[in-house]
């Protein structure tokens, strides 16, 4: 039996994928809840892929068996996709889950499925004679496609809905929102490869079908598992549960009502202010605009927003660069004059606290853009 680099790309995602199933479960301080379900997809991945690759290269009655009912992971694909990244971008409390409606139609199909091959044979030779498995088979196709478009939609949508929001660990969430980008890139490639070879087989578009076969489209999952499998390695703390900010209320030095009422006039100076654009700023100027003392501002900072006075200052003044580079200011004027703007009076002081807050130099950052 002969081997093509199609069959070594889609058993290197086999394999691969079995590894970064197990290694989920093993990670140290895990985000439990996410990565309960990506290890689930990944598996369910391995499975469509194990399928396909024996469907197409053992010929036996009892492979097209396995391969009909491994066709019913495609329906599982989609929903715990949107599961995954709605668990790892909201972390909601109660725990997301989805419910049963959403698993529905992987159930007809498994049912019907079952039930086909179980079948009596006069039961069969009435499917044949009614041409009932070639319509089935359609529709199952057809419905599998239906269902990755509308959760591939739909998590696209969480993602923008998420990037509109303000997060508490900067860093943490651009590596997030660009694994995620990249993981619903390889998703959207499955689909929109799926659906042409689809309907080039319908219209029976050669040209088409020829370039785009049905093995080929494939090749998109094993991508799927590689972006997983090089961001685990890259930048594992996407996969490790964050550190959220607590107050610690024994050692606390204010009472909740002075926090929340110092939080609010903190929030109104930088966000409404714009405070930190003042390049002179010091913790005694800050804490005399909100009526306390440097020590509870101080306080107030390292306990709450776990960061110091300067770290929570120039963070948001990345995250102002951030949203100029958005608009694409830097191209009207220099990198170091929005920064400078932004409030920043040096640049080394500049690029060190771009680099803490984005994991990269800001050219870098800039040209990750471009290629997005």
């Amino acid at each position: 039996m002969s081997f093509t680099l199609l069959d070594v790309i889609l058993f290197l995602g086999v394999s691969q994928g079995i590894f970064l199933a197990i290694t989920l479960r093993f990670i140290d301080n895990r985000n439990k809840v996410a990565n309960d379900v990506l290890s689930i997809t990944i598996g369910i991945a391995v499975i469509m892929l194990f399928g396909r690759v024996m469907a197409y290269r053992i010929e036996a009655l009892w492979v097209n068996y396995v391969a009909g009912i491994v066709d019913v992971t495609i329906f599982l694909f989609g929903p715990l996709i949107y599961c995954y990244i709605r668990r790892l971008l909201f972390q909601e409390t109660p725990v997301f889950k989805l419910s049963f409606w959403h698993y529905l139609i992987a159930c007809i199909h498994i049912c019907i499925t079952i039930g086909i091959y179980i079948a009596p044979e006069n039961v069969m030779i009435y499917i044949k004679e009614i041409q009932f498995l070639p319509y089935f088979w359609f529709f199952s196709e057809l419905i599998g496609i239906v269902s990755f478009v509308v959760y591939t939609i739909a998590s696209i949508r969480l993602f923008r809905k998420h990037k509109k929001m303000m997060e508490y660990q900067v860093s943490y969430i651009l590596a997030v929102r660009r694994y995620i980008r990249y993981v619903l890139v390889t998703i959207i490639l499955f689909t929109v490869l799926w659906l042409i070879s689809f309907i080039s087989g319908i219209f029976k578009f050669s040209e088409i079908s020829t370039v785009l076969n049905y093995p080929l489209v494939w090749i998109s999952i094993p991508l799927f598992i590689y972006v997983i499998g090089y961001y685990s390695l890259r930048q594992p703390e996407i996969f490790r549960m964050p550190l959220r900010p607590k107050i610690k209320e024994e050692k606390a030095r204010l009472k909740p009502d002075e926090i929340q009422r110092l939080q609010k006039r903190l929030n109104f100076f930088i966000q409404e202010e714009e405070i930190y654009k003042a390049s002179d700023l010091s913790l005694k100027a800050l804490a005399e605009k909100l009526n306390t003392t440097p020590n509870n501002l101080s306080w107030l900072l390292n306990q709450v927003y776990q960061k110091s006075f300067y770290d929570y200052i120039n963070t948001h003044r990345v995250q102002d660069i951030l949203e100029s580079i958005d608009r694409e200011l830097h191209r009207k004027q220099t990198l170091l004059a929005i920064a400078f703007d932004a409030g920043f009076n040096s640049k080394s002081t500049f690029n060190k606290a771009f680099k803490q807050v984005t994991s990269q130099t800001p050219s870098a950052y800039i040209k990750s853009k471009k290629v997005a």
